[in-house]
């Protein structure tokens, strides 16, 4: 909201974006109140889903978190991704600065 009053473009973006869905979710919701009240699914959790274990499936989830920490480590160094999608490197555009 700051960065909105000092008219930056992005944060402009942004609030419209939060009233335009607000907007749009109030003008569809007669369309699908009739689904949405239907009936309860109860608790719906990963493991009931998934029909496993809750250990299997909090271990699946460490899991990803870890591979996508490691990803985004790589994307960001030996990989260079960063520097092949943009064309210079995240140091040059200040991106990690303390």
């Amino acid at each position: 909201m700051v960065y909105a009053l000092g008219l930056e473009l992005d944060a402009l973006f942004y609030i419209l974006g939060i009233f335009g869905g607000i907007f749009l979710f109030g003008v569809t919701v007669p369309g699908f109140a009739k689904f949405n009240l239907s009936g309860a699914f109860g608790s719906l959790t990963l493991p009931v889903w998934l029909n496993l274990n809750t250990g299997i499936v909090a271990l699946a989830v460490v899991i990803m978190a870890v591979g996508a920490f490691w990803a985004g480590e790589k994307c960001e160094g030996k990989w260079n991704l960063f520097a092949r999608v943009y064309g210079r490197s995240s140091k040059e555009m200040n991106c990690h600065e303390s």
